[in-house]
């Protein structure tokens, strides 16, 4: 999750905000974002002290838990915040999901013009949302789509690959006199999109509940969240710092693509680097775009009088749903830009101010002066981020 659609855009990062900004910017949330991690855990453990104290194996351990367990990430905003906290937590996720399907879309257009460069990059989007509605009209659960999910995975280890091996490539061919491409130190006026893409990178908060709750040993979870960002941190400045050495200013929003440009037809590697990124956007889309129809059907579904009017309900939300995320895709056909957005406004929320304020408000009583000084910092610099970031890069 980490490690996904987001990721070809790290390079892009260090072109908008220089070489150090770039890499404060990536490691600072990389840190922000792993200490949310464990505010997570800790309410979903119901006590604020570290999981792996609440081992029921080690003999003798009598240690008691502060709150009851909690189950889900709704759940957390329901017990933090009652009812209306966790109405306006589910808003900002199906916002989100919904983002996603545009990003998607600008994802698929951008490769498939690459591929094609006849086709301008919309007849493309909509080529791929007319090829989508049959599927996704005709099934009701995305179990036999999910098996893509797997080329997720080997396209988020092609890619890391692909970057390393190519910079490497580019080092040792032209030696110490450097690639000729422009680079920069610093620059503040990048700063905000930086983070937002930076941010969505990072996104993968929702699903923390969900393995939590499948950990044979939950104990062991903030060791898991230590080995887990270890690694995404190291891949993620291997592909931007590789990137962004590659082709410097020139670098375009996503890796992928200038790896694609610069191979100019003769990478056929490269081709299938560029194929596997488009089946990795149409698996995500349609996995992303079967929680947020439920979410839609679920609110219905005390309305309807049959099945068949449920599943002719579920076939009309999903068309709608392609089409109006297409329909913003096109209006706002820049990955960069819709990335930065949903990094944000969502990111900022779900992933750095709801779990810290959520800490604060369920263990308050008993946390420790920098505890709460962190949790604030945390609350008010999101929100300032979020803010003037989202104003900044909209301008």
């Amino acid at each position: 999750i980490l490690m996904g659609v987001g990721m070809p855009g790290l390079p892009y990062v260090f072109k908008s905000a220089g070489w150090i900004g770039g890499f404060c910017v990536t490691v600072g949330f990389c840190l922000v974002t792993w200490r949310t991690s464990y505010y997570l855990g800790r309410e979903l453990n119901g006590d604020p002290r570290p999981v792996h104290l609440f081992d029921s194996e080690l003999p003798g351990n009598t240690i008691t838990r502060m709150r009851k367990p909690i189950t889900s990430f709704p759940a957390i905003a329901r017990e933090a915040f009652g009812d209306s906290g966790c109405i306006c937590l589910s808003a900002v996720l199906y916002f989100e999901l919904f983002s996603c399907l545009s990003i998607f879309f600008v994802s698929l257009g951008d490769h498939l013009h690459a591929l094609y460069p006849s086709v301008s990059q919309s007849k493309h989007m909509t080529i791929v949302a007319g090829i989508l509605i049959l599927p996704s009209a005709l099934l009701r659960t995305p179990k036999l789509l999910s098996y893509l999910s797997t080329v997720g995975t080997f396209a988020t280890v092609a890619v890391v690959s692909s970057v390393v091996l190519s910079a490497l490539v580019v080092f040792f061919t032209v030696g110490d006199g450097g690639t000729e491409r422009e680079y920069n130190l610093y620059r503040s006026n990048g700063l905000p999109l930086a983070a937002g893409i930076v941010a969505y990178c990072f996104s993968g908060h929702a699903i923390v509940p969900s393995i939590y709750q499948s950990m044979k040993k939950p104990q062991e979870f903030e060791r898991m969240i230590d080995l887990t960002y270890g690694v995404v941190l190291l891949s993620c400045l291997l592909v931007a710092v590789s990137g962004y050495y590659m082709f410097g200013d020139d670098v375009q929003d996503q890796i992928t693509l200038s790896l694609e440009e610069e191979s100019e037809g003769a990478g056929i590697l490269m081709t299938a680097l560029t194929w596997l990124m488009i089946l990795t956007a149409i698996s995500k889309f349609t996995l992303t775009m079967f929680p947020l129809a439920l979410g839609f059907e679920e609110m219905l579904t005390g309305v309807l009088p049959s099945d068949l009017a449920m599943e002719l309900l579920d076939s009309v939300v999903k068309i709608v749903l392609i089409f109006s995320s297409l329909a913003v895709a096109i209006f706002f056909p820049s990955f960069s830009f819709l990335c930065s957005l949903v990094g944000l406004i969502c990111t900022m929320i779900v992933s750095v101010i709801f779990p810290a304020l959520a800490h604060l408000k369920l263990f308050g009583t008993s946390l420790s002066y920098l505890d709460k000084t962190i949790d604030w910092l945390l609350v008010v610099g999101g929100s300032a981020i979020a803010i003037v970031g989202t104003i900044a890069t909209l301008k």
